[in-house]
């Protein structure tokens, strides 16, 4: 009986025990979370002052007690608005994944829309090498050591990756990112006293003279002045080509006004019993009129082969215009100065 007694009351003892240490435990986590909410507030004053600053020192206070969805979140706001990239989205993102937290789903919007502003800040670098079990840092902050699980997100900008292994030279890089890159550095560590035990390099031997080379003559036609050339010598052949054509035209309209019995008395045109007649009249305008086009475009094709002639005659020459020249050697048009027509001559 008095063991049962013994018995019964141990169990007493441990429930009661069990007992006080939860209603312990509620009482602190009750402390510690109105602590927190009160910090909380008191980070969103500070922010409403633009005091991101002490605000983010609040809300990591409150982190640090409660570890609460909202905690993180006002956290990781605060860091974005101090342009604290990396811990920003570590603390929103830790935020987004608890929807059940009625205040992370009244403003999951809000941020969504942060998270993605702070992305937009960072990239990542892979960093690889050896030897393994080399130390990696990035930004003086030690990320792990080789070879590293995943790559490493930073803040956009400069970007210092140090490794360092014992019995191995440190090694530094520097990197410049930006918003959304990603980028590979390669680091092999040299063995302490490896550069030592390197055989020195022969000594550079005695130059050689230098070696005379011929000079390049750069004589020869300007660039402008070969421009010039050839765009008279285009310009010549339209206006020929021009000229030719409204040759044909005159001689086809005074064919017709032939052909319908018109003549010419004084300015005017007449038909029959000499009667001015319209049709006759219109067919005699256009004829003057493809007259004066093709007398002008005679005259511009003259001169513009003269320009292109005068060119030819005065350029210095040079073993690549020789064979230039060699290749435009034949027969040169330009208008005949004694009336409509073209004559042509072979140059030598």
């Amino acid at each position: 009986m008095a063991f049962r007694c013994f018995r019964w009351s141990s169990y007493l003892s441990l429930a009661l025990v069990l007992v006080i240490g939860a209603a312990c435990r509620f009482a602190w986590a009750g402390e510690g979370q109105a602590q927190a909410e009160k910090l909380i507030r008191h980070g969103v004053e500070l922010r409403k002052s633009h005091d991101d600053e002490a605000a983010a020192r609040e809300f990591q206070k409150a982190y640090d007690l409660v570890h609460s969805p909202r905690a993180s979140a006002q956290l990781g706001l605060a860091e974005q608005a101090l342009g604290r990239w990396e811990d920003a989205e570590r603390h929103v993102d830790e935020a987004l994944h608890a929807p059940t937290d009625a205040w992370i789903a009244k403003n999951r919007a809000t941020l969504e829309e942060a998270l993605g502003i702070i992305q937009a800040h960072l990239g990542r670098i892979e960093v690889i090498g050896d030897p393994a079990g080399a130390e990696v840092s990035v930004n003086g902050r030690s990320v792990g050591t080789l070879p590293l699980a995943d790559p490493v997100k930073v803040s956009a900008g400069q970007v210092d990756v140090e490794m360092h292994a014992p019995g191995y030279v440190a090694a530094e890089r520097t990197l410049a990112i930006v918003g959304g890159q990603y980028q590979r550095v390669v680091i092999h560590l040299a063995k302490e006293g490896a550069a030592a035990e390197e055989p020195k390099a022969a000594p550079n031997p005695e130059p050689s003279p230098p070696i005379a080379t011929p000079a390049v003559s750069e004589e020869g036609p300007s660039t402008t002045r070969v421009a010039l050339k050839w765009t008279s010598a285009g310009l010549a052949g339209a206006a020929l080509v021009t000229g030719v054509l409204f040759t044909v035209l005159h001689s086809n309209n005074v064919d017709s006004f032939n052909s319908n019995g018109c003549s010419i008395r004084g300015d005017q045109a007449v038909k029959g019993g000499g009667i001015p007649d319209a049709p006759c009249q219109s067919m005699l305008g256009t004829s003057q009129t493809y007259q004066k086009v093709f007398i002008a475009a005679y005259a511009a094709a003259g001169a513009f082969a003269a320009t292109w002639l005068i060119f030819q005659l005065t350029e210095p020459s040079s073993p690549a215009q020789g064979a230039v020249e060699h290749a435009l050697r034949g027969p040169v048009c330009a208008p005949a100065l004694s009336g409509a027509g073209v004559s042509c001559a072979v140059r030598f």
